[in-house]
């Protein structure tokens, strides 16, 4: 890993003020004037101590923590900081929020002149904090402990709000650090250059509202969901709030409305419902008319309904304005949801092996079938959207991003992307007229700027063979109308879409996978109507858990130079392929485990040294390990511990390998029960299969393949 230069800390601080001063000035009041002003009058080292304790999580620090060996006089450093008005002694105004700081050990020993009954040691800190902030007679006041070493020792930062916004300015939200900074240089931190700077916010009105509501948003997340007092207290200062300014500051207002209202439901349902009729939150206004029509207040309700269908908000709203009107005023008696679900044809059976990736059971049945098959879910849209306007999103002057960090575009967080570029849009969908001309923008594209983070999506290697797919088989008008809604309602339409694209006899559809139990989601339900509109074809299809003759299994043994993966290697490994209910075909391989192998595995395997120092590595192996393995469930004896050996293999070498996996124990006890043992040896005597050379890895596979067709047959009768 790189290494920083001494003060590198500094040099990122006056950065962050750089950017700041030229970029938001017309943001700052007099008291973030008077911080920058202020920070500039400063010697060095009182600038090096002030950005140390910035990067610290409390305002609250121990002055025996600022002491750095690049810093000569640190005490004379804070002093100077205290004088300029940065730091401040522990005061009556902050005895309580630094009493609550402090750990376990301190609360005891700064309660340890109370005379009367105190928490026993062992007592967890929330009981002392309790003790120490509610003592019934006084005695733990500021008077009685202020020349305690354990408060003179601290300082307070007494410019955190200040400061906190202009972090917010900077980041334009308020999870960014300075750390940032440093994680960046180096290299942990993927950043992209912006050719000029600018500001988050329009105006100084913008920017205060933007962070009162964001903090405020913020306490509502934060704030425990049964502490009613608190939640109310936070409701009043919604309610007594100023309306927001700019679409940050609205977007959290509204968003804490709802979420306040769902909170205090239960308890206070009349100021819930004030929340709610009040907040322009798509949940917010769903939730508010069904308690309307719960309470039989159904003429209010109807209205809004029919406002909603009359100018929505959004796609999201509509869905329910349309499917709820129906329902309740029209007599229909199935949901949209419902409806899509019954049309989607019969289930797939697939094993209870791929409980948690059922698309992954789906797609290897595809593939069998001599389908083309690849997961896109939401990747596939939202990378064709980036890449196919990546110079709009993210090179446009109008699309200008504050700043490095600043991945994601403000122009679709907004969601004033085609308001402001149609004519842009339009010309680049115009360009892209036909598959080879969109197949090579996008290949140059990928070329171009792969790595670069975008805050859209992810590199991958097979990006652009999938891409390249998609659009040599989907209809072209239906790829443009799609991307044109994307620029319309990205916010709506960047998610939802599904797991599956299946490309059969030149035919190219998408499917949405539900596992027993799944349901529909609002969003996947917005973003497969608005395929389907554009002109694709698109089906949910269920699934289901039950045995299935075509299944194809590859069962595992290895043999190891020991039992932790972490610490030892495969020595050798033996596959069976079964498929249709019967073995079609096996796999066998020594491995060179690059270390000793111990005298007591070779007279249990029979495996030498010598054996292994002519065999292959494992990396050189793997490729032949995958696609044998491919599309069929990994089973084994045990079968945590090969698959996990196999796995740790693969990330030796910076790959995955995952699969579906069934172990023949756990199943034989299952199906095959009242056996004294279920180890693969005696299981074996009492079913009488052969098993010639037990430990070695292709005759111990065998054996388990005949307990996993034993153990099929009994699923397959039970299944009829």
């Amino acid at each position: 890993m790189k290494e920083l230069p001494e003060k590198y800390y500094l040099s990122h601080f006056v950065e962050f003020v750089a950017f700041i001063k030229s970029t938001s000035a017309h943001l700052l009041a007099a008291s973030e004037l008077d911080f920058l002003n202020t920070f500039e009058t400063l010697n060095e080292e009182a600038k090096c101590i002030l950005v140390r304790i910035l990067n610290r999580k409390s305002a609250f620090i121990r002055k025996d923590t600022l002491y750095y060996s690049e810093i000569n006089d640190a005490a004379t450093a804070i002093n100077q900081l205290r004088k300029s008005g940065f730091v401040a002694r522990i005061s009556k105004h902050t005895f309580s929020d630094f009493v609550a700081q402090l750990n376990k050990q301190d609360l005891i020993e700064l309660s340890a002149s109370l005379e009367f009954d105190k928490p026993i040691k062992s007592a967890n800190k929330s009981k002392w904090l309790n003790f120490v902030l509610n003592n019934q007679n006084g005695a733990l006041s500021y008077d009685v402990v202020k020349k305690h070493p354990i408060v003179t020792n601290h300082i307070y930062f007494a410019k955190q709000i200040t400061f906190n916004y202009l972090l917010f300015l900077y980041f334009g939200h308020l999870s960014g650090r300075l750390n940032q900074f440093s994680l960046r240089d180096l290299g942990v931190l993927q950043t992209q250059g912006v050719q000029q700077q600018h500001a988050n916010f329009a105006d100084m009105d913008e920017a205060k509202s933007a962070f009162l509501h964001a903090n405020v948003f913020n306490d509502i997340k934060q704030t425990d969901k049964s502490d009613i007092t608190a939640l109310t207290s936070l409701a009043k200062t919604l309610l007594n709030a100023e309306p927001p300014v700019g679409f940050t500051a609205a977007q959290k207002y509204h968003h804490g409305l709802y979420k306040l209202a769902i909170a205090l439901l239960a308890d206070n349902s009349a100021l819930a419902e004030q929340l709610l009729s009040l907040s322009h939150h798509p949940a917010a206004k769903e939730k508010y008319i069904r308690l309307l029509y719960k309470s039989e207040r159904k003429a209010l309700c109807e209205k809004l309904l029919v406002e909603i269908l009359d100018d929505p908000d959004s796609e999201t709203l509509l869905l329910f304005a349309e499917d709820f009107y129906a329902q309740k005023f029209n007599q229909k008696r199935t949901s949209v949801l419902t409806d899509i679900l019954r049309d989607s044809g019969e289930p797939i059976a697939l094993d209870e092996a791929y409980l948690g990736q059922v698309e992954s059971g789906v797609k290897e049945r595809y593939i069998k079938q001599q389908k083309l098959c690849y997961f896109t879910e939401n990747k596939l849209w939202r990378s064709l959207f980036a890449l196919t306007f990546w110079h709009e999103l993210y090179q446009h002057p109008s699309s200008k991003r504050a700043n490095e960090f600043s991945n994601f575009p403000k122009i679709l967080k907004e969601d004033s992307f085609f308001c402001t570029l149609e004519l842009e849009i339009n010309e680049k969908l115009a360009h892209l007229n036909n598959k080879d001309a969109f197949i090579d923008y996008l290949s140059a594209t990928i070329n171009t700027y792969t790595g670069e983070p975008n805050g859209l999506f992810y590199w991958h290697p097979e990006l652009l063979e999938v891409l390249i797919e998609f659009i040599k088989y989907a209809p072209i008008q239906a790829v443009h109308g799609h991307l044109l809604n994307m620029c319309k309602n990205f916010k709506e339409l960047c998610d939802g879409y599904p797991d599956l694209m299946v490309i059969h006899n030149g035919v190219l559809y998408f499917e949405e996978i539900k596992a027993p139990g799944d349901s529909l989601r609002r969003n996947q339900l917005i973003s497969i109507k608005h395929l389907i509109n554009a002109g694709f074809k698109v089906k949910v299809q269920r699934t289901e858990w039950r045995f299935n003759i075509e299944q194809s299994y590859v069962v595992v043994d290895i043999e190891t130079t020991g039992g932790n993966k972490e610490q030892h290697r495969i020595t050798e490994i033996g596959i069976v392929k079964v498929e249709q209910g019967v073995i079609t075909d096996t796999w066998q391989t020594l491995v060179n485990p690059e270390r000793h192998i111990p005298k007591m595995i070779t007279e249990l395997t029979g495996i030498s040294n010598e054996m292994v120092k002519n065999a292959p590595l494992f990396e050189h192996i793997a490729e032949k390990l995958d696609t044998f393995s491919q599309n069929a469930i990994f089973v084994a004896h045990n079968v945590n511990f090969d698959y996990g050996f196999i796995r740790q293999e693969y990330a030796r070498l910076n790959k995955k390998y995952t699969r579906a996996k069934i172990c023949t124990v756990q199943q034989a006890r299952k199906y095959l029960p009242g056996y004294k043992s279920y180890s693969l040896g005696k299981l074996c005597v009492d079913l009488d299969i052969e098993l010639k050379n037990h430990h070695r890895a292709l005759d111990d596979a065998k054996a388990a393949a005949e307990v996993l067709l034993r153990i099929n047959q009994v699923r397959a009768k039970q299944a009829d």
